[in-house]
């Protein structure tokens, strides 16, 4: 993990861009938390301290303590690539993941009363989405076994999307402390969905060496990811047609090619019709 130390601002994002990188709002940022009847995903669950290292920490420092996070994770997880872990390296993407929450959580709870730094909630919370759906999935982490060909062949592709998606996150989040006013809600799904595509894309429709399972992995992977870099509810009110360039979603035509290879490779026979259109919603739902 290379890349400057930017004092002040978010150099956290560019040093663990491939552990998703968490946000922090200085004394000038306000927090954007969601209200929780909006959540979209699994209750928070608390990412307790080990209680055999617990340290004191310096409150008037933030931007040390955010430097020795950072510098911490990249030991355990020391890549120059943002496309998805090796499976021989999860583990560790994992662990690099976990902690960098744990310092978050813990720098949020012990420093509340002392300091107006701290790191974003939202941010926050996409962390604990992806370990609790890729990190603490065990069913999720037996299918992950098998990609690493399908990653080796796909991790240019992979990079590209991300990095499209990663700016224009941050375009969008660094331009207002308010990440849930409509308009730049509105742009960061739009962006979620255009990566979802990308990836989808570069895994199904370009020439890989993933099998249909492996690259339906992978998205899963990839739609978890994008989750925690855009944790809202994308799903609801939201005009994708109206999106920058057009509507990022996938076509029905590619979705019914993909559900029909699926098929076939598990030897189901599709009806026409209605039952098309289920699977169609399905794999929607799941994958895109």
């Amino acid at each position: 993990m290379q890349g400057a130390l930017e004092t002040g601002h978010v150099y956290i994002e560019k040093e663990i861009d491939i552990v998703l990188g968490i946000n922090y709002d200085n004394k000038s940022m306000s927090r954007s938390v969601r209200q929780s009847e909006d959540d979209e995903f699994e209750p928070v669950t608390n990412i307790y301290k080990n209680s055999e290292n617990v340290i004191n920490l310096n409150c008037d420092d933030f931007t040390r303590y955010a430097i020795n996070c950072t510098a911490e994770a990249a030991l355990v997880y020391n890549s120059s690539r943002i496309s998805p872990p090796l499976p021989t390296k999860i583990n560790d993407w994992c662990r690099a993941i976990r902690h960098l929450t744990n310092c978050a959580l813990n720098w949020n709870t012990d420093c509340k009363d002392v300091t107006d730094s701290h790191f974003n909630e939202e941010s926050v919370r996409g962390h604990i989405h992806v370990v609790n759906n890729i990190c603490d999935d065990e069913w999720f982490l037996i299918r992950y076994e098998d990609v690493a060909l399908c990653v080796e062949s796909t991790t240019d592709a992979w990079e590209d999307c991300y990095i499209n998606f990663k700016n224009s996150v941050e375009e969008q989040k660094n331009t207002t402390k308010e990440w849930t006013h409509y308009q730049i809600h509105f742009q960061l799904c739009c962006a979620r969905a255009l990566f979802r595509r990308c990836t989808l894309e570069s895994l199904f429709v370009k020439p890989t060496q993933c099998t249909q399972e492996q690259a339906t992995t992978l998205q899963k992977f990839s739609v978890i990811v994008s989750e925690g870099g855009v944790y809202q509810d994308c799903d609801r009110n939201m005009m994708y047609a109206n999106c920058p360039g057009g509507d990022p979603r996938p076509t029905n035509s590619i979705l019914k090619r993909l559900m029909s290879a699926e098929a076939n490779s598990r030897g189901y026979k599709l009806s026409p019709g209605i039952k098309t259109e289920f699977y169609i919603l399905i794999f929607h739902k799941f994958f895109i």
